[in-house]
């Protein structure tokens, strides 16, 4: 930012949080309307002194850090600790750095954001309360010591421990489909049974009589086209990105966590210094739950595809972007700063990585400009008794913005010219076999996802919640997938059990609502968290449900708190297939002696389909292995 402003300017950092509330003591004063104490953050004090003499040279003094809660309690601490020279103070709220945003932010000589710092406050003490005063009970109730609880992750874990009992409690369900093999008008045609139910074995067999493909030889000659259905397509492109969508896409396409992606993203927002010019920021503020691109910046973009790709260019200028249910809409989407800027103009200044991310945030705005992708599917209906075979076929007539990636491959299209009446010629058939999958396991990617979708969490706490997760050893993630492990299910389910009305789903965006309300002064800072702490006691106060401790021992769900390697199975009679433990291990129990060696215990290891496999703890020198039916 200094690059924007005279030599009479000086820029210092305090380089995040410089007081916060204390590590090992409660921090709240709970008989004086829940007033936080903050004290310095280790180092911050000799960091801001240096700041503080500085700002005594200065005539008037301008805190920019970031646009939003956490940036104005920043600035709120810092203000109290400059307010004592008696200098003019004013607060900058930069959505993007560039010269015109700063210049434009020094003319306004905003205040301190007081509605914001108190919902801040709100929720910091809200979960300082909820932390000091759940966490003693979890160590009392499960005899574990060091155990932390806290609001929003708990709500998180549980998403989590649900999805894995899903997982391991899923029944596969095998089905079959029929397809026909033939030809219409010479040409050779696949048809698919219409069905609403899955076919077994035997339904598959009743068909295939009633139709007179048996017994042999098959009697079905042909089939008569009975109906075409046809319906407009109409694909509009995706919108620019918000915080939670452009960690799941950038998890999904580059395989960066959340933390990697928004430090990433912060270096791309703070800019970078484009040749013997000035530091130029690259994207707009990273932590946003909106999809909305402000009037200016699509302007840009629009100036930019009508120069380069005028084609795509989306007749609809004053498209807005899309609310979702529980957004603030406190900042615009996350986008370049200048379309101009073009990955491969601005490559040598990036690392490999930062220009990956930074390619994904501006393909994605301009695509969001352009024009949806538009054709006609039609469905062709054959008829045999009461069984209807369809054959779809889609035709595209514009790509609109899926012409623009390179990556969309475009496939071979051919309008069909059938008509009521025409013959399939009926030549052989084919069943698949097919099974029901079980649910699969939530990536960071969807979780961030349903944290926005859901209300739970805001654009900052996002990827700290699985973080903190992951620190506490609630949750572990191997290839790309997050599971419980064994402490995560025990924690979990005794939280459930007792503070389920305080970190249930509804609970816990409703809280956020009413954070919101902080923010827009319509509800008290104090009595949100009155209302809350007397809530948790009342919880507190009333009789423990105890977890049933023998079904969580014998439960295959139960984990280590660390990864197995994979162990492949050899020289075994059933399907060889590597025991890939997504989760770690568990004993079932100690009476459990391996059948083939008797000397082993029978281990299991969750498959990556859900389904347990059960194996030798004296693997590989016994290869007993088996899997649940």
């Amino acid at each position: 930012m200094a690059s924007y402003l005279d030599k009479d300017w000086i820029v210092v950092a305090t380089k995040g949080h410089i007081k916060d509330l204390p590590p090992k003591s409660y921090g709240v004063d709970l008989k004086n309307q829940f007033e936080p104490e903050y004290e310095w953050l280790k180092g911050k004090k000799t960091v801001f002194s240096a700041i503080k003499a500085k700002a005594k040279l200065s005539s008037v003094i301008y805190i920019a850090s970031d646009p939003d809660r956490e940036g104005e309690i920043i600035a709120k601490h810092c203000y109290d600790e400059l307010v004592k020279l008696k200098k003019p103070i004013y607060r900058l709220r930069l959505k993007e750095i560039s010269k015109e945003e700063v210049r434009r932010q020094i003319q306004f000589k905003s205040g301190l954001d007081l509605a914001e710092i108190e919902s801040q406050i709100a929720r910091r003490v809200v979960d300082r309360i909820f932390g000091f005063e759940v966490s003693p009970d979890l160590w009392k109730q499960l005899k574990i010591s060091s155990l932390s609880a806290g609001r929003v992750q708990s709500t998180v874990l549980h998403w989590i421990c649900e999805r894995e009992k899903e997982i391991q409690n899923f029944s596969k369900e095998v089905y079959y489909q029929l397809k026909l093999h033939g030809s219409v008008l010479g040409e050779s045609v696949d048809l698919d049974h219409q069905t609403k139910d899955k076919l077994n074995s035997q339904s598959i067999q009743k068909l295939l009589s009633e139709i007179e493909i048996l017994p042999e030889p098959s009697k079905l000659k042909e089939l008569r086209l009975s109906q075409i259905k046809k319906k407009n397509i109409k694909r509009n492109p995706p919108p620019a990105f918000s915080t939670a969508s452009l960690q799941e896409t950038s998890f999904r396409l580059l395989g960066f966590d959340s933390k990697k992606t928004m430090k990433l993203a912060q270096m791309l927002f703070e800019g970078k210094k484009i040749g013997s010019g000035e530091r130029v920021g690259l994207i707009t503020y990273m932590r946003t739950d909106s999809t909305r691109v402000s009037s200016g910046k699509r302007e840009l973009g629009e100036e930019y595809l009508n120069k380069n790709y005028p084609g795509l260019l989306s007749q609809i200028s004053s498209f807005p972007g899309k609310l979702k249910k529980h957004s603030q809409d406190a900042h615009e989407a996350v986008i370049p700063t200048n379309p101009n800027l073009t990955p491969d103009s601005i490559s040598p200044y990036l690392s490999p990585d930062e220009k990956k991310l930074y390619n994904l945030i501006w393909e994605r705005f301009l695509v969001s400009l352009m024009k949806p992708e538009l054709g006609e599917e039609t469905i062709y209906e054959f008829q045999k008794e009461k069984e209807v075979f369809y054959y779809k076929n889609e035709f595209i007539t514009d790509f609109g913005f899926k012409a623009f990636t390179k990556s969309e491959k475009k496939k071979i299209q051919k309008r069909l010219d059938w008509k009521l009446g025409d013959r399939f010629l009926y030549e052989s058939y084919t069943i698949e076999e097919k099974q029901t999958e079980p649910p699969v396991r939530y990536t960071q990617g969807k979780l961030v996802q349903k944290m926005e979708d859901t209300g739970v969490g805001r654009p900052s706490t996002y990827g700290t919640i699985i973080e903190t997760l992951k620190i506490r050893k609630y949750i572990v993630e191997y290839h790309k997938s997050i599971g419980p492990t064994a402490l995560g299910l025990k924690v979990n389910d005794y939280l459930y059990l007792n503070f389920q009305e305080m970190i249930g789903e509804s609970f816990t965006k409703d809280l956020e609502k009413k954070l919101d309300l902080v923010t827009e002064n319509k509800e008290s800072r104090i009595l949100l968290i009155q209302n809350f702490y007397e809530d948790l006691l009342r919880i507190l106060r009333s009789p423990r449900k105890k977890i049933n401790q023998s079904e969580l021992d014998t439960n295959p769900l139960v984990h280590k708190n660390k990864l197995e390697k994979p162990v492949t199975a050899k020289n075994t009679k059933v399907k060889k297939e590597n025991i890939s433990s997504d989760f770690g291990e568990s004993r079932l129990n100690d009476g459990n002696i391996c059948p083939v060696c008797k000397q082993g215990i029978v281990k299991t290891k969750l498959g990556k389909k859900g389904k347990t496999i059960y194996f030798c703890s004296r693997y590989p020198h016994c290869d007993y292995i088996t899997y649940e039916p």
